[in-house]
């Protein structure tokens, strides 16, 4: 009896070193691989790789971060328009460059695949950016929390950080979600108890368990002490999914994760439309 009980001990063991390996494999297929280090100008941070949509015989690829982490390659001055004779406020946006890392064996970071990419979309007041990335290559995305899911989440569920976290190579964070409706400046944000620093920013926040994409750390707490302020690294603020769902809705990328959705250039041109009829503009 004793020798049965230890082969079924044996076959029990040996199964949970399986699943726990294949689950290993997941973490970095799903969390580590998406993830990747952003540069605009003198600012560095993180940034997860959303879509990777196949157009024709390439694919086009989002990278979803901060706000605070391009914003250095945004500019918006007045200059002189010549037809209309006034000043008027133009912006430019100047080329981001996007790292993708490189791995051997699953974990050994061997170099980076650097691609120069562009600014989409970028909202100061959201803190959020969409960057596509000048490359025809299919980059593994993250797999975003389905809407339907996004009520049923609750406090204690394990999260991952995943994140460039010092200018560094990512690395993960873990630790669990430990509220669901803090306010910051009139905003909606989540906060959980994985660690983040200075480069996390634009990163990734998953659920342990899943491998689903609820958010982006973006802040962190500071407590003053006597004069000197002290970071709280384990106090996270992350935007969260539901908000970066109705961001993208709201400014025609609905697409990047939903197939129905109508693409981008198509939003872009009804939106045209609507706006010149309102001004009873002929459209013909």
């Amino acid at each position: 009896m004793r020798k049965v009980s230890l082969i079924i001990l044996a076959v029990l063991l040996s199964f949970s070193v399986s699943v726990y390996a294949d689950q290993i494999d997941e973490f970095h297929k799903m969390i580590l691989y998406p993830t990747v280090r952003v540069r605009a100008g003198n600012s560095i941070g993180s940034g997860t790789i959303i879509a990777s949509i196949k157009n024709g015989t390439r694919f086009d690829t989002f990278v979803l971060t901060n706000h605070h982490v391009i914003e250095d390659a945004i500019q918006i001055a007045e200059e002189w328009n010549p037809i209309k004779k006034k000043m008027e406020k133009k912006e430019t946006r100047a080329t981001i460059e996007v790292e993708q890392f490189k791995y051997q064996n699953l974990s050994l970071n061997t170099g980076t695949l650097l691609v120069l990419s562009d600014i989409v979309e970028w909202d100061k007041n959201h803190d959020l950016g969409l960057i596509r990335m000048r490359s025809d290559e299919y980059f593994q995305p993250a797999k975003l929390l389905p809407k339907d899911k996004i009520d049923k989440l609750r406090i204690f569920e394990p999260v991952i950080i995943s994140g460039c976290g010092a200018g560094r190579s990512p690395f993960p964070t873990s630790g669990m979600i430990a509220s669901l409706q803090d306010e910051i400046e009139n905003l909606p944000y989540w906060m959980v108890t994985a660690p983040s620093v200075f480069g996390n920013s634009g990163g990734g926040t998953f659920l342990s368990n899943s491998f689903d994409f609820v958010g982006i750390p973006s802040r962190g707490s500071v407590v003053f002490v006597g004069w000197a302020p002290n970071a709280v690294y384990h106090m996270s603020y992350i935007i969260p999914i539901s908000r970066i769902y109705k961001w993208l809705e709201e400014t025609g990328w609905s697409s990047l994760n939903d197939s129905k959705a109508e693409s981008h250039d198509k939003w872009l041109e009804r939106k045209k439309k609507e706006v010149r009829d309102e001004k009873g503009i002929d459209n013909n």
